[in-house]
């Protein structure tokens, strides 16, 4: 009785991944939800007082190839392109937050595009590497509010 307790107190906790055909959803009282299900393989950690010092400004999933990437919510895409020769996308969720998805395989969504929550901004597959390479590249996930 105590494994199938506990079993249902995981599962409620921390939500099955959804499928290719599936859109994530936001936990009840927040506005945003997962964008991809992976290998979380990197935390975010900045600087607190230099906004231009290095850091780390988001997190980083490692999923297998081809995984479709979510807009975590409705918004706007502001950005569709290459950044820094990545392919990227940032969507301005309309709430002072905007999301970016980095290191995408291919692209799913052109600038200006509305989107719905869940819609796919692009695929998992160009990554930046990572040092446990028994992982697939990972994708950099941040979201800002503001300048920075």
């Amino acid at each position: 009785m105590r494994k199938t307790a506990l079993v249902l107190a995981v599962l409620a906790v921390f939500p099955t991944p959804a499928t290719a055909d599936e859109r994530p959803q936001p936990r009840p009282g927040t506005s945003h939800a997962v964008p991809l299900y992976g290998e979380f393989v990197r935390p975010y950690d900045a600087p607190d007082d230099d906004p231009f010092a290095p850091g780390h400004r988001g997190v980083d999933i490692a999923a297998p190839a081809g995984s479709p990437v979510h807009a975590s919510a409705a918004g706007r895409v502001s950005c569709s392109g290459s950044v820094a020769g990545n392919p990227s996308v940032t969507v301005d969720a309309g709430d002072g937050i905007r999301t970016s998805y980095s290191f995408l395989g291919n692209l799913a969504v052109m600038a200006n595009d509305e989107l719905k929550h869940g819609d796919v901004v692009g695929t998992a597959g160009a990554g930046a590497g990572h040092p446990n390479q028994s992982l697939p590249p990972p994708l950099h996930l941040p979201a800002r509010r503001g300048e920075f």
